[in-house]
């Protein structure tokens, strides 16, 4: 089967003629490797492009589209079409472009997806063109100065379409663009000013960042530099950094504001701090700000006081594209100065700073000043966030500050130091960007954090709003209120009205009217739960309270949608890894949930093994070691055995002893014995027992002489004799030898017998010369 591929010029005599399908089919064809051939560049790789750029100067629009996509295409995975052929591309696609700028006002709908097309093509071609030396100087870089000022002018219309393009050609090609950054600015500035709050916020992003790389550029309309600073060296950020102070001195009027509807004169380290915020020397030269006009404000229309929160997101935005954005070079970014700033919009709060008292107290004033400072503060918190994202460890040695200016946020009950907790609600979008922000800053706080008080106020916030809202609380706790009212209406006659519906839904199926949390909420609150049991031991109220939380939304999750997110099965597994002080597991909870899915988590701590990777080597024991545990075993053997013996010679002993005679009785006992100590000592020589040594031999056997002597006629009367001997063995290592055997007598009338007929038998010490002498006398 031959693997030879389409012909190219089969493929370019279809690209007209082609349907829709037809066509996917022949763009696919030309993204192989196969046509990456020299050969072919001159012949039928010619006749392609050629084609291709019919179809980009045709009059129809989706011949032009058709063309754009193929341009696209053999550009992207053919190189030598792109070197050979990108400029010629290029130049067909920017015509076209320029022509339906020129007519944008009577535009159609299907012309507004072929600027798209178009504006995407001669984004891509520009983008493979570029950081190629030879391909860029001679086919990119003379073309920018026509396609620069017809992207410009779109960009009035389409602004989302066109400032991406823009926003890349300010940072890669910056010396092109200079002519046209006054015209741009224009531009930018009508559309902040005029439409900047209808846009959405990925345009709104592009606003701010193409404004911050303008001041990659030294504007032409800036003023003179003064003479006396002119000796001075120049850093290359310069009109940077004179961006940045620009935006920062626009903040110092809103905060004057705010001081007229809160009484600031309570604090007086927040006054010390606005008042720091004066940047007039930094701004010198500047045009970065002018445009942004003072604010119309009337306390006698207080709707009017949201423009400040209009003002404030503005300015946090740009602001955020100046810290945020990479540069060319190194920027000297004042950081201080912008954590500052968001202090001072933090501490905007009735927490603890009262209103001022020639603000009227009617309701509708009222009720603008209570949205209108939280917003204030949320203002902070994003220009934080920002901070957090891009600088990160950089923030850890003005962590404290920031931490207790993040606790003014939270809302506290009037005359009281409790959450507001249903104003925290109300407030819950703005509640998950403080989560965001506190994860942000967790993983680098450690364990020695003071600001406790703040985790654990959080805590509660978090868990109440991951409750689900009724809606219909509301209306029943306004019911009672009203029983009193409607019971005196009732007495006159009212007709039914038909016209409104039914409310019995309210009474009968108030569940259905609930508001579900957010996945969002969830995620970001699953986080810092996380990270707070991980870093601190939290309360053990609180420590139950979310347990409680995490297996019943666990088991919510596991029966309405059949899985548990990833979020709480990382909390799962972090509250079985931290128990807390109470030490409650969860574990056998966790894994039942689990089972249909393994976790190795779960799945070490339940069944916990060594890895695989340990080996155990088992070394055999020297011949020495295993003989001595073999000669061991043997002496206890033979230990028990003689032990045996032993009893069953005495037994036998006081059998056999005679009621006639007692001297033949001990006479018989002593033999008895002797042998019985022999056989001991020639067995275990190392056996001891616990029982003192008597005197020496001979002295006890003349003694024992003479009360034989004297008490034989008496021991003549004795019928019975019972002698019992008893040897108590212990063994230890290595001792001397030292026995002792007592044999008891009893009479047999039972009555207790005198001192004479006790006997006692010594402590006999075998040697060499004993055993001779005793065979001698034999």
């Amino acid at each position: 089967m031959s693997s030879e591929p389409f012909p190219v010029t089969e493929l370019a005599k279809r690209l007209e003629s082609c349907d829709d399908s037809e066509f996917i089919a022949i763009l696919k064809c030309l993204r192989s490797p196969a046509y990456v051939n020299e050969q072919l560049l001159k012949s039928e790789l010619g006749l392609l492009v050629t084609k291709t750029l019919a179809l980009l100067r045709s009059s129809h629009e989706i011949a032009i589209w058709r063309g754009c996509q193929t341009a696209v295409v053999i550009c992207t995975y053919n190189p030598l079409v792109l070197c050979a052929h990108a400029g010629q591309l290029l130049a067909a696609i920017y015509s076209k472009l320029e022509q339906k700028v020129d007519y944008y006002s009577s535009s159609t709908p299907q012309t507004k997806v072929l600027l798209q097309t178009l504006v995407f093509a001669l984004s891509s071609l520009m983008n493979l063109m570029r950081g190629k030396p030879s391909l860029s100087r001679e086919g990119l870089v003379p073309k920018l100065k026509a396609i620069i000022p017809t992207l410009i002018t779109l960009a009035q219309y389409e602004p989302r379409l066109t400032l991406p393009t823009l926003k890349i050609l300010l940072y890669k090609n910056t010396t092109t663009f200079r002519p046209f950054a006054n015209k741009f600015r224009v531009v930018l500035v009508n559309l902040i000013i005029s439409e900047y709050e209808h846009f959405d916020k990925k345009t709104k992003q592009l606003l701010s960042d193409n404004f911050a790389y303008l001041h990659l550029i030294k504007l032409q309309g800036s003023a003179a530099e003064d003479e006396a600073q002119a000796h001075h060296k120049s850093y290359q950020d310069d009109n940077w950094r004179i961006g940045i102070f620009s935006v920062l001195s626009q903040f110092k009027p809103i905060l004057d504001i705010c001081g007229e509807i809160l009484d600031l004169e309570q604090d007086n380290e927040l006054q010390k701090l606005i008042n720091s915020l004066t940047f007039t020397n930094n701004t010198k030269g500047s045009e970065a700000s002018d445009f942004l006009s003072g604010l119309k404000l009337d306390m006698n229309y207080p709707i009017t006081l949201l423009e400040i929160t209009r003002r404030l997101n503005l300015l946090v935005d740009l602001l955020s594209s100046f810290l945020s954005l990479p540069t060319p070079y190194p920027v000297r970014i004042p950081l201080g100065t912008c954590i500052s700033i968001s202090e001072a919009l933090l501490s905007m709060t009735r927490n603890f700073l009262p209103l001022r008292r020639d603000v009227r107290g009617d309701a509708e004033l009222s009720s603008v000043i209570r949205d209108l400072l939280p917003q204030i503060q949320f203002s902070g918190i994003k220009l934080l966030s920002s901070i957090s994202q891009t600088y990160g460890k950089l923030c850890l040695s003005m962590l404290p500050s920031i931490l207790g200016s993040l606790e003014l946020f939270i809302p506290l009950q009037q005359k009281s130091s409790k959450i507001d907790l249903d104003r925290c609600a109300s407030l819950k979008s703005e509640m998950i960007g403080l989560f965001n922000l506190v994860n942000s800053f967790l993983p680098h706080m450690g364990h020695h954090m003071q600001e406790v008080d703040f985790f654990t106020k959080l805590v509660e916030v978090a868990l109440h709003l991951t409750k689900d809202a009724s809606t219909v609380d509301l209306v029943f706790n306004q019911q009672a209120t009203n029983t009193l009212n409607n019971r005196k209406n009732l007495k006159k006659k009212q007709k039914k009205d038909n016209s409104s519906g039914s409310l019995s839904d309210l009474y009968t199926h108030p569940e259905k009217f609930k508001l579900e949390s957010s996945d969002r909420l969830l995620c970001e609150v699953n986080h810092f739960l996380r990270g707070i049991i991980s870093t601190w031991k939290v309360p053990s109220s609180q420590q139950l309270r979310i347990l409680k939380y995490t297996i019943s939304t666990a088991v919510q999750f596991k029966q309405q949608q059949g899985f548990i997110p990833k979020s709480l099965l990382e909390l799962l597994r972090t509250e079985v890894l931290y128990p807390g002080d109470e030490r409650v597991s969860i574990l056998p909870l966790a894994v039942s949930l689990l089972k249909e899915s393994s976790d190795e988590v779960f799945d070490i701590l339940c069944h916990p093994r060594l890895p695989l990777s340990v080996i155990h080597h088992v070394k055999p024991l020297p011949e020495y070691v295993e003989e001595s545990f073999e000669d061991e075993e043997e002496e206890e053997e033979e230990e028990k055995k003689d032990l045996v013996e032993e009893d069953t010679v005495a037994a036998a002993v006081s059998e056999s002893l005679s009621h006639s005679a007692q001297e033949q009785a001990i006479t018989t006992s002593f033999k008895s014995k002797q042998v019985v100590i022999e056989e001991l000592t020639a067995v275990e020589p190392t056996r001891t027992t616990d029982i003192q040594e008597e005197p020496e031999n001979d002295i006890i056997f003349k003694k024992r002489e003479r009360e034989e002597e004297t008490t034989a006629p008496e021991e003549l009367k004795r019928s019975k004799i019972i002698s019992e001997a008893t040897v108590t063995v212990v063994k230890q290592p290595i001792v001397t030898e030292s026995k002792k055997v007592q044999v008891p007598a009893t009479e047999e009338n039972g009555a207790s017998s005198d001192d004479d007929s006790e006997f006692e038998i010594p402590n006999i010490h075998l040697s060499d010369d004993e055993d001779d002498e005793d065979d001698s006398e034999e």
